[in-house]
């Protein structure tokens, strides 16, 4: 039976088939921005239908016709930003990313007596790089310079950016951190949270969160940084994109300044701007 106010199905409609999926992948790419790649479309399609089951909708079309043509601004494209991108990350993930950002900024702290440094850490999804950049500085700077460093982190999830904030992780989020990190930088949860860690004041205190959408012409975020962490994020571009975000990050930063991105990133070309320093290090011309 057709939904009330909605055109009967065509004869070969099925749903939640690949062609009733097909106008979700259209909006993803030209109105999301975010380019769906093939074999991530299984995941995304399971995700997706449980969600709107729950709803009482029948049909991926049906979604896309009522929800998000009725409102593209509204919670069905918000629920596709936090199902579609991946939130794969770790604390201390390609650690010598951190060991040349906390030697960077040692030396910055050194140059400029008294001012803040601040370090951008654009798509941070669940938290662990921005507490990771932290915990770092926290072992690297003297306790008297710790004030003085801003992280701000932001992330196109909203879902993401509130556990994020909440700096609490799971047994198996921790893996792989030393006892000695543990110890320092993280609460164990008692009572109901038995079993979880939770980052400490003194770390969580160091990060500035801020809902920040990379598409979006005008990011709320300082243009004279030192450094900007954007690994992994440029997957979701299309590659004829890449270069476009990278230029616009540059923007953000400081001439001299440096732009860090996944090891396994692969970004065509270079840009006006920015010039290639290592596989995963980029440098604004002074």
């Amino acid at each position: 039976m057709a939904t009330s106010g909605a055109l009967p199905p065509p004869p070969d409609f099925e749903a939640w088939s690949e062609k009733d999926f097909a106008p979700i992948v259209a909006f993803l790419r030209n109105v999301i921005g975010i380019t769906l790649e093939s074999h991530r479309m299984g995941l995304m399609q399971a995700r997706l239908r449980s969600r709107l089951q729950a709803r009482n909708l029948t049909s991926f079309t049906q979604f896309h016709d009522q929800v998000l043509r009725a409102d593209p601004t509204g919670w069905g494209t918000q629920v596709l930003i936090d199902l579609s991108t991946v939130n794969h990350t770790a604390f201390f993930r390609e650690p010598a990313h951190f060991t040349f950002m906390a030697e960077k900024v040692a030396a910055w702290l050194k140059e400029g007596p008294g001012l803040p440094v601040r370090i951008w850490s654009a798509g941070c999804s669940s938290g662990q790089e921005p507490y990771s950049m932290a915990m770092v500085l926290a072992e690297t700077l003297p306790p008297q310079q710790l004030p003085r460093v801003e992280i701000w982190a932001s992330d196109l999830s909203l879902e993401m950016l509130k556990v994020a904030a909440g700096a609490i992780y799971t047994s198996r989020d921790v893996q792989g951190i030393s006892q000695q990190r543990l110890k320092r930088f993280f609460l164990l949860g008692r009572g109901p949270r038995e079993g979880s860690f939770r980052v400490v004041p003194e770390i969580r205190d160091m990060v500035k969160f801020r809902h920040v959408d990379l598409r979006n012409s005008v990011w709320p975020v300082p243009t004279d940084l030192p450094m900007i962490f954007c690994r992994n994020v440029s997957i979701y571009f299309a590659e004829d994109e890449r270069l476009a975000l990278i230029e616009r990050l540059a923007q953000h930063l400081r001439p001299g300044g440096w732009l860090v991105m996944g090891n396994g990133e692969i970004i065509p070309g270079v840009t006006p701007t920015i010039r290639k320093h290592s596989p995963s290090l980029y440098q604004k011309e002074a």
